[in-house]
């Protein structure tokens, strides 16, 4: 079975958008993978089959599962680096409303989450 070049091309460039996003160079990337610099160029610009265990081992660089490198929108990565550009501020705004979220995701079904049963609004 055959490569199909336009995937050989998408692969390549998600790989290329990750190594650029974790400011690594060609060389540093293949270093970490044990692989030369030139096949991961020929790879990036989808020339080169990149072959299972080869993304496998780039995907563990990047500490990446291969369900989120093949997901449309590389989500985990996007949300990181938008938090990552927050001021001090805006950061603990955001892990205060993750908080809230994750308990208000903890509650039982229909549930207030409120042990005195009162209405009033917290401040």
């Amino acid at each position: 079975m055959t490569a199909n070049p336009i995937q050989m091309e998408l692969v390549g460039r998600k790989i290329r958008e990750l190594r650029r996003e974790r400011k690594l160079t060609q060389t540093e990337l293949a270093e970490r993978v044990g692989i030369h610099q030139s096949d991961l160029s020929r790879m990036e610009k989808g020339e080169y089959k990149v072959g299972l265990d080869t993304l496998l081992r780039i995907l563990q660089t990047f500490n990446l599962g291969i369900g989120d490198f093949f997901e449309e929108r590389p989500r985990t990565s996007n949300i990181l680096s938008r938090y990552e550009s927050l001021d001090e501020e805006a950061r603990r705004e955001v892990d205060s409303f993750i908080e809230f979220k994750r308990l208000q995701n903890s509650m039982p079904p229909g549930g207030s989450g409120r042990s005195d049963g009162g209405d009033e609004d917290d401040e």
